[in-house]
């Protein structure tokens, strides 16, 4: 079984893909959240997976919490035992000590050694910092990303015991910065437009319900955000804004959600 959690697509493809090599389940980790649902049934020896993106060089506030709600049974009730663990991480150019840092954290939480870690590389899209890559640069990363995940896949298949996540040395000095307890992520920056049209797709699709809409208009809780930023980039008409520079900049959602259903 394979947990994925995604704001704007690329773990999903990357889950999608590792799905179709391995035969694996996929399962949404935002749903879950959202939708409270955190007990999950599995053949004793399965394999486990995990895929997510790279925030600021750490784990995601809501992996981090799933992974601490997470009831992982067997259908008689026995703890659960993975005959393999594996995470991959997704992300716009270098992971950090994320992979490490969630292979503590799933320890501590669960008593699971993550067995194996890799990432892929794919379109950036903190759209308060910088602009999503688009047209020809777009495409050719995410071609890069495909081809990587096959070779993830491939090495998943084999059952191997490796750390082949692209650390970087810089990322690592900056995952100790970034790597807290507790993750809270800022809304204060969050606004709509006056071109909102009150779809509500926002609220949705946010897998954290930090988002109400109140007279048709969406606002933003101060906690709970995990700041996957699907909000931003998933709005019909880019009303959604994050500060003062991303109304100028693109949005961006991978390909692969153009033929996933919206989730209710």
């Amino acid at each position: 079984m394979i947990f994925y959690f995604t704001g704007t697509g690329n773990s999903l493809a990357a889950a999608q893909t590792i799905a179709r090599a391995t035969d694996d389940l996929l399962v949404d980790i935002g749903a879950a959240y959202k939708y409270k649902d955190f007990d999950f049934t599995l053949a004793q020896n399965e394999q486990l997976g995990f895929v997510f993106p790279t925030y600021a060089w750490t784990t995601p506030p809501i992996v981090d919490a799933f992974v601490k709600r997470a009831q992982f049974r067997t259908g008689n009730k026995e703890t659960f035992t993975p005959g393999y663990c594996f995470a991959v991480l997704s992300c716009g150019a270098f992971v950090g000590n994320a992979a490490r840092i969630f292979g503590d954290r799933l320890l501590e939480a669960q008593g699971i050694n993550l067995d194996a870690s890799f990432s892929v590389k794919s379109v950036g899209n903190c759209t308060y910092l910088y602009a999503p890559a688009q047209g020809e640069k777009r495409e050719r990363l995410l071609a890069a990303a495909e081809l990587a995940t096959r070779t993830v896949a491939e090495r998943i298949v084999a059952r191997e015991h490796v750390r082949a996540e692209h650390r970087n040395p810089a990322g690592v000095i900056l995952s100790k910065l970034t790597e807290k307890d507790e993750k809270p992520r800022s809304t204060a920056e969050f606004f709509a437009l006056p071109t909102c049209i009150s779809c509500g797709q926002c609220a949705d699709l946010c897998p954290t319900n930090t988002i109400t809409l109140i007279e048709g208009t969406p606002r933003w809780a101060e906690l709970g955000c995990t700041q996957c930023l699907a909000c931003l980039h998933r709005c019909p008409v880019n009303a959604i804004q994050y500060g003062s520079k991303t109304e100028r900049r693109g949005r961006y959602v991978n390909p692969v959600l153009a033929k996933a259903p919206r989730r209710a």
